[in-house]
């Protein structure tokens, strides 16, 4: 941003530009109705995201970019692919834990019976040789000085991080910081043991993913909530859950019942309520909740809210696709109608 001379004015319209795109660019891609963009509208992670001046939302956007890049048939033909790695390179020089996305969405992408597996392979090795090469000229740019800082900070970082202290030593904003790591932490295991199981709890979620789309014929939208679920799943730090419940949400509207569908959206508002209760009640002095309800030592919403959207989406793109190559998942057709209100049952789509 420096280098590049972005003051303040100009550096918050882009990124209310991306906190914008990222919704209107997963609804059009998954051809679904706009009435969803009440979810993101009315979201305080999103706008907590957006006021805070948090990268996040351009780092959301640009990981949609790259993905639709690589998905079958790509938009721009052979210029897709350095394009991608570039909005990979900066989404993973920003915030290197998005390779786990990046590498979940890249397994479903083979795993799936979208197109040839050699071509895919092609397609995502020429990304990954392309990203590595933008990230280590990168890096040489840096300089010496800069560079054994990185290494410090990589080698220690831990040390650096205050959510790792013990529960009766953390700062209310423990409680932000939903992830499995956080959780398991205060769980009173130590840092380094901790880090240690969220890493195998988010192995076993990715091979139960990989096992449950292998050989399916997957539209868009389920294949990037796949990725985007166990992103959240595995991400060491994570404030807010924005976009999570707009992603899944699009992605399992297809594959639910009437009664489904209600729960879902009784669930979803019931999640964005609490985070705005958790704002007025720190106006009102009571603590500094200000993202969430959960406190530091009883995580609930990061085991029920993060294991239930994995849960629900792997569910739905199961119910909307087939292990028979030519077969076109229902997905497609059946987002092109659908609507938030729709009583549809899945009998009735097929």
């Amino acid at each position: 941003m420096w280098q590049f001379h972005l003051t303040a004015v100009p550096w918050e319209l882009l990124d209310l530009a991306c906190v914008v795109a990222f919704p209107l660019l997963l609804l059009r891609w998954a051809r679904a109705a706009r009435g969803w963009l009440l979810l993101a509208a009315g979201s305080w992670d999103v706008w907590a995201t957006y006021s805070g001046g948090n990268v996040e939302g351009m780092l959301l956007t640009a990981t949609l970019l790259a993905a639709r890049l690589l998905w079958p048939p790509r938009p721009l033909g052979r210029a897709a692919i350095p394009l991608a790695a570039a909005l990979v390179a900066f989404v993973v020089l920003a915030k290197p834990f998005y390779v786990l996305f990046l590498v979940a969405f890249g397994l479903v992408l083979l795993l799936g019976a979208n197109e040839p597996r050699r071509a895919t392979l092609r397609s995502l090795g020429a990304v990954a040789g392309l990203t590595t090469l933008v990230i280590a000229g990168e890096v040489i740019r840096w300089g010496p000085v800069l560079r054994e800082d990185a290494l410090r900070y990589l080698a220690h970082t831990l040390d650096a991080q205050w959510f790792v202290l013990p529960v009766a030593q953390q700062t209310p904003m423990s409680a932000w910081n939903r992830t499995p790591l956080q959780a398991l932490i205060a769980l009173r295991l130590p840092a380094v043991p901790a880090q240690f199981v969220a890493g195998l709890v988010w192995l076993a979620a990715l091979a139960v993913s990989a096992w449950l789309v292998r050989g399916r014929r997957l539209s868009f939208a389920p294949a990037f909530a796949v990725a985007f679920a166990l992103l959240y799943l595995g991400r060491p730090v994570g404030w807010t859950l924005v976009d999570l419940d707009l992603v899944v949400g699009v992605a399992a509207w297809p594959a639910l019942t009437r009664a489904g569908r209600a729960l879902l959206l009784v669930g979803v508002v019931a999640l964005l309520l609490s985070h705005w209760a958790a704002l007025v009640a720190t106006g009102l002095g009571d603590g500094l909740l200000l993202l969430t309800l959960q406190p530091a030592d009883r995580p609930w919403e990061t085991w029920l809210v993060l294991s239930a959207a994995w849960a629900l989406v792997l569910w739905a793109t199961r119910r909307l696709t087939s292990r028979d190559p030519a077969t076109v998942p229902s997905q497609d057709a059946a987002s092109g109608a659908m609507t938030m209100g729709s009583l549809v049952t899945s009998s009735d789509r097929s």
